[in-house]
C-alpha cells in the first residue's frame, strides 16, 4: 500500500486540492487526479466506494 500526502501533490493548486478533500476523496485518489492533470488529461474515471466517478479535470497549476 502506498501512502500519499498533500506534500506529494505537484500539479494542482491548494484550492483544487482542498475542493477534492471537501468532496470526500482520499489522498490516494487526489494523487491519481494530480498525476492525470500532470499528464494533460481532460477526464479521469475513478472507482470509489460510491461507484465509478468521471471527473472533468482542470488545467495544470504549475
Amino acid at each position: 500500500m502506498t501512502t500519499a500526502s498533500k506534500e506529494d501533490i505537484q500539479h494542482m493548486g491548494p484550492k483544487q486540492r482542498n475542493k477534492y478533500r471537501r468532496l470526500g476523496f482520499s489522498w490516494t485518489e487526489i494523487k491519481k487526479i494530480d498525476r492525470a492533470i500532470g499528464r494533460g488529461e481532460t477526464t479521469l474515471t475513478l472507482k470509489t466506494t460510491a461507484g465509478e466517478v468521471t471527473l472533468m479535470l482542470p488545467a495544470r497549476w504549475r
